[in-house]
């Protein structure tokens, strides 16, 4: 006999488990508004994390800037952004011990990052984000600059 209490916990779990992994991804049928705030959520992610480690300032200037930015705003995708921005944190962080894996999971976020770049103006606002977010701490290291070229050269 089928215990359904037990069915309906085994669903929750797993909707809450792939809540936070969905968000991540960007299938071919989001918006190309819905892109653009992927692609700049996952660009400050990466900028963030390009020395691998998190600073609290620039963590604290990423979530300010996405507040500000218009078109997060128009969309009224202000928290999602920032859950969407935290996701990404965590995810690259989980993978920092192991270079590989670091490396793939950022190859897959500028694989997300690159569905704008037919967009016209988007990849304009990427870069603008990513001086900002680099500079964020008051320094720029070699590492932010390595990352910051591979995000422009994705979106040529």
């Amino acid at each position: 006999m089928l215990d359904w209490d037990k069915i309906k916990q085994k669903a929750n779990q797993f909707y809450e488990e792939t809540t936070r992994k969905i968000r991540q991804y960007t299938p071919e049928t989001f918006s190309k508004e819905k892109k653009l705030v992927n692609a700049i959520v996952i660009s400050m992610a990466l900028m963030t994390m390009a020395d691998k480690k998190i600073e609290t300032e620039e963590v604290t200037k990423a979530m300010d800037l996405i507040k500000d930015i218009e078109e997060i705003q128009d969309l009224n995708m202000v928290q999602e952004a920032i859950e969407l921005y935290e996701f990404h944190l965590e995810d690259l962080e989980k993978a920092m011990d192991n270079e590989a894996k670091y490396l793939l999971k950022v190859e897959h976020k500028l694989m997300d990052i690159a569905k704008i770049k037919d967009y016209d103006g988007y990849p304009n606002m990427i870069k603008v984000l990513l001086n900002y977010i680099a500079e964020a701490d008051g320094h720029l290291d070699q590492t932010e600059v390595e990352m910051k070229n591979k995000i422009l050269e994705v979106l040529k």
